[in-house]
């Protein structure tokens, strides 16, 4: 695959081949969103705010289940849909007050996660919540035969700008900011040949047969 130019949140490819990987990523882990959605008070809460909504896929469930006011922001505006709901802007730096933030695959973009949570502690109203939907571990990732890809996918992700040890560290990122955990887990995929436009986006051309990749996602529910 042709990369284009590195995009404001450090990917490497051009908008039509991340929305394809953005949907099928959502596909696999919808039962981990509908158990989400049940332990979240969303006919409660009056606004929401996605860091890193990307293409809106999580917007398009959230809006249809609650009247929360829901907003969006992501760096690259490329991939953003139209509506007022969605801003273009570095959702690390601005930090809008909220009743739930949400999020899909994006500490890994974060330099410094627990900061960052600190500050969106105090943008939180009263009794506010965080959910995380799902968080790669990549530190985790199993690779049948590996012969060295796993090193390979780590190093082309980290070139890319993403921090991937991350996502292993997320319940120690939100007790050190203050925030209480209700409830949270891991997802482990099957076993399978993964999304090749994944794979090609930081490994280049691949050749030979593609090996099997698990991958480890976490998910989790804080209260501040």
């Amino acid at each position: 695959m042709k990369k284009t130019a590195r995009s404001p949140a450090g990917i490497q490819s051009d908008p039509a081949a991340l929305a394809r990987i953005y949907a099928r990523q959502f596909c696999e882990l919808a039962a981990t969103r509908r158990h989400i959605f049940s332990r979240l008070p969303l006919r409660r809460v009056g606004t929401i705010f996605e860091p890193g909504c990307g293409t809106g896929l999580l917007a398009g469930e959230l809006t249809a289940i609650s009247d929360a006011r829901y907003t969006g922001m992501d760096s690259d505006s490329r991939i953003l849909p139209a509506g007022d709901m969605f801003i273009a802007g570095d959702a690390v730096r601005s930090l809008p007050g909220a009743d739930l933030y949400v999020t899909s695959f994006f500490f890994a973009g974060v330099a410094n996660p627990l900061s960052w949570l600190r500050r969106v502690r105090r943008k939180l109203s009263p009794g506010g919540l965080f959910a995380v939907f799902a968080e790669y571990d990549y530190a985790a990732t199993k690779i049948h035969p590996d012969h060295g890809i796993k090193e390979k996918l780590l190093s082309g992700l980290r070139e890319a700008g993403l921090n991937t040890a991350h996502g292993g560290k997320l319940d120690r990122f939100f007790r050190y900011a203050g925030f209480e955990k209700i409830d949270g887990g891991i997802v482990r995929t099957t076993s399978r040949v993964p999304d090749i436009e994944f794979l090609t986006m930081y490994l280049g051309e691949l050749s030979g047969p593609l090996p099997q990749v698990e991958w480890r996602i976490v998910w989790g529910i804080w209260r501040k």
